[in-house]
């Protein structure tokens, strides 16, 4: 399930809203029970149908039970959110920031608010209001998921190839949650980028310890960093463990084909070392405290790039839930099995599949119906989740790649 719908329905239901009840007589003397929270609890209802709707592509009912839900309860926070991510889901960034900007309106310091913002003008490559918003997330006092606003404003600006700042706050958000997983493996891919190898192999390590999972994109990023090390026994270890474990993925074809010659790393550390050999900018990180205080700061100094690839995604967060939940994967994980080795056997060459490159502008959910397509067969064929980051010049498969060797 989306984590944008998972977040709302976790709303919906931990917000049973204790209603203040009274009890009224009619005429006829028979008690009448009125619930004062009766109106929020049926627009919460509707969002979670809504929402449900947009789940699976039917925009069309989602929009009637938001719509309910907004008559309800014009006033809930949950409805104008709900909304915000209905109008990004079809292709109307501009009305989804409004419906974000009215649900701010009505609680100017609501934390989850101001993150989903933030998550939501990334998506639009609005670097400087995202970090905005993720810092005025971070400095709400009750807040309890500042390392998921930490990650989300450190892959935003990951996606614009400013390294130094993304590495500041990956820090930042390992300091808040040492076990994050995916913190672990972002720091491990930045390493590898900066050809700190010592670096990524220690943060490989804790990642292992803190998840023992993996995924393809994990295995891969491992060979490379042995690999680069030349320690090629280990890195032939990790090799056989991608095709075992997962025998159709891309990363695992892809270490048949040609030894993973190329990962999207690979292409961030090239971007990485041109910027090296041109005139180092200064970098300028803000703290959030100043960030809230002064939200129209001018002193920012953002070195902005462009940048593509699927692991980087930001991720709306919930304050139902007082203790943080596993994040969602947009790829397959598998337990280690460390006694394991795999025999490889080599797989035929794949045959080209029909793609789309993406333009500005341009959307999951406007690409699917261009070609013919729903939303969950591209996203699927792409590994991709509804919180996933369309780039320009970003390659999408239009058909089953796990055909392609058929």
């Amino acid at each position: 399930m989306d984590k944008w719908q998972k977040l709302l329905l976790s709303v919906a239901l931990a917000s049973s809203l204790s209603a203040c009840v009274t009890q009224q007589y009619g005429k006829d003397n028979t008690p009448v029970v009125e619930n004062e929270a009766s109106n929020d609890e049926i627009a919460m209802t509707r969002i979670s149908l809504g929402l449900g709707y947009l789940n699976i592509g039917n925009t069309t009912q989602a929009k009637i039970n938001l719509e309910k839900a907004k008559r309800y309860s014009p006033k809930l926070v949950q409805v104008h959110t709900a909304f915000a991510h209905y109008y990004e889901t079809v292709g109307e960034p501009e009305l989804a920031s409004q419906s974000f900007q009215t649900a701010l309106s009505i609680k100017s310091d609501d934390p989850d608010t101001l993150n989903n913002y933030g998550v939501f003008l990334c998506r639009q490559d609005d670097v400087e209001g995202a970090q905005t918003q993720f810092l005025k997330a971070i400095a709400v006092p009750e807040y309890v998921r500042v390392s998921e606003s930490y990650e989300n404003l450190a892959l935003c600006h990951l996606n614009k190839n400013n390294f130094e700042q993304a590495e500041f706050y990956l820090t930042k958000a390992l300091m808040h949650s040492p076990s994050s997983d995916s913190v672990l493996q972002q720091l491990a891919q930045l390493a590898y980028i900066k050809a700190d190898y010592k670096s990524a192999q220690n943060y490989i390590a804790r990642y292992e310890k803190a998840t023992r999972q993996f995924s393809p994109s994990a295995l891969a990023l491992a060979y490379k960093v042995y690999r680069a090390q030349g320690n090629t026994q280990v890195a032939k270890n990790y090799g056989a463990m991608l095709v075992k474990m997962f025998p159709s993925s891309y990363e695992a074809k892809q270490y048949l084909l040609n030894e993973l010659a190329r990962i999207p790393a690979d292409d961030l550390a090239d971007i990485y070392a041109q910027q090296q050999n041109k005139s180092t900018k200064r970098v300028v990180v803000l703290s959030p405290k100043k960030q809230a205080n002064d939200a129209n700061s001018s002193e920012q100094d953002l070195n902005i790039a462009s940048f593509s690839t699927e692991d980087n995604q930001v991720k709306p967060v919930s304050k139902s839930e007082s203790e943080p939940e596993n994040k969602q994967k947009s790829e397959p994980v598998a337990t280690l099995d460390e006694s394991s080795q795999a025999r490889i056997e080599q797989l035929p060459s794949m045959r080209s599949v029909p793609v789309h490159v993406v333009k500005s502008g341009e959307s999951v959910y406007g690409i699917a119906r261009r070609y013919n397509l729903t939303m969950r067969e591209v996203q699927k064929w792409n590994r991709l989740s509804s919180r996933s980051i369309l780039k320009i010049g970003q390659v999408l498969v239009l058909a089953d790649p796990n055909q392609a060797d058929k």
